[in-house]
């Protein structure tokens, strides 16, 4: 639920401020288009009062009757009295005070009051001046009520795609789970069989050995080490079945500084000794080293090794390479062998996943190797796939976080 709620406010956020961003933009432009328009009108009674020095009140009115502009013209004199020559429909009370008067000869200026507007002025003789002004009371408003338009806008749809985000994820969630489930599902009913195979051979065993129904020396001993060689792979199987659970329930471990490079190439000559029919190329860069659990890093290069020996061809070819990139490395396994089946190639989750059911009865692991694996990758924040090797067998591509 904690994710699934970052995930839909951080959307939601992006979204508004993209949304605001861009329609804010707009009204804006549209607003200074507006006042560029009005500006136009002030300007052109203003070049058209200049080019008649003669009269200039009858040719700001004339300005005005022609453009059939609504604006108020005021004569300014030297005491600093107003002299109304027309009103514009829209009335209001015209700020002549020297500063305005001086900034509005240069350019159109707004002045900011109950019912705002634009003027222009210009100067006349005996220090009178003649002041036109244009309300843009309207232009203020229509400002004002599309900002409520575009919040109020932002606001719905917000909360509808909170609510259709919710839905997807809880969808999907529902989705995940069902199909973690069902992995689950099947992956204890191999472990129940898997287990329930080695006990029918120790009960059938110990029911002979405890009838006496098996006499000789030879055939006891072979019996004995039956029913041993059967409790060594429950122990096995029991041993990958717990560290699963912990891998998979792990929420925090104290990870240390661990000397990868080395690492891999002490299971290297390990796997080396013990397959030395082998043609075996690596190419392991020196003094890599990442936060980690090495007990787990250890157990998953073993049990990568452990899987080339149990199911590929004592022969079969080997490619080992470890390399830095970024704040990355990368690990890539291949092997010679017969690889695994078309299908496993395409799944975008390992956990719980034995590919081969085939493979922990005729090689006496217990089949939960690649699982493992995957969730060791997972503990540490890493990623990896699965691709048919250039040897013709399996390459296990991994990559981790360096931290």
């Amino acid at each position: 639920m904690n994710q699934r709620f970052r995930v839909t406010f951080f959307s939601v956020l992006i979204t508004t401020l993209v949304s605001l961003g861009i329609g804010g933009f707009a009204l804006q432009d549209s607003h200074n288009a507006a006042i560029r328009q009005v500006d136009s009108r002030l300007n052109f009674v203003i070049q058209s009062t200049l080019q008649n020095n003669q009269d200039l009140l009858n040719a700001a009115l004339f300005a005005l009757d022609s453009g059939r502009i609504d604006a108020t013209v005021v004569l300014v004199t030297p005491r600093r009295e107003q002299i109304v020559i027309t009103e514009a429909s829209q009335r209001f009370v015209l700020d002549t005070s020297p500063q305005n008067i001086s900034s509005s000869m240069k350019h159109a200026i707004s002045i900011r009051s109950e019912n705002p507007y634009r003027m222009r002025s210009i100067p006349l003789p005996e220090e009178e001046f003649l002041v036109v002004a244009i309300s843009t009371a309207d232009l203020e408003r229509d400002w004002k009520q599309n900002i409520a338009r575009l919040l109020a806008f932002l606001f719905f749809a917000n909360v509808l795609a909170i609510g259709l985000s919710f839905l997807l994820l809880r969808n999907n969630s529902r989705k995940l789970e069902q199909q973690s489930l069902l992995r689950m599902q099947r992956f204890l009913s191999d472990a129940a069989h898997e287990l329930r195979t080695p006990l029918t051979v120790i009960k059938g065993y110990s029911e002979l050995l405890g009838a006496h129904k098996i006499e000789s020396k030879e055939d006891q001993d072979k019996a004995f080490a039956r029913v041993d060689n059967e409790v060594k792979r429950m122990e096995s199987l029991i041993s990958d079945l717990l560290l699963t659970a912990e891998l998979n329930e792990a929420t925090h471990l104290d990870f240390e500084k661990y000397d990868l490079s080395a690492s891999l190439k002490t299971h290297l000559r390990d796997f080396e000794i013990l397959s030395p029919e082998r043609a075996i190329e690596s190419s392991i860069a020196s003094g890599i080293h990442i936060k980690a659990s090495g007990d787990h890093l250890d157990r998953m290069i073993q049990n990568i090794f452990s899987n080339i020996r149990r199911h590929t061809p004592s022969v079969a070819p080997v490619l080992v390479a470890l390399k830095s990139k970024g704040k990355d490395i990368q690990l890539l396994i291949e092997d010679g062998g017969p690889g695994l089946p078309e299908d496993a190639y395409k799944k975008a989750s390992y956990e719980f996943e034995r590919f081969d059911r085939s493979r922990s009865r005729d090689t006496g692991g217990s089949g939960l190797g690649l699982s493992i694996i995957a969730a060791i990758v997972k503990e540490h924040s890493g990623s990896i796939s699965l691709s048919k090797s250039s040897l013709g067998g399996l390459a296990i591509h991994i990559q981790l976080p360096i931290k």
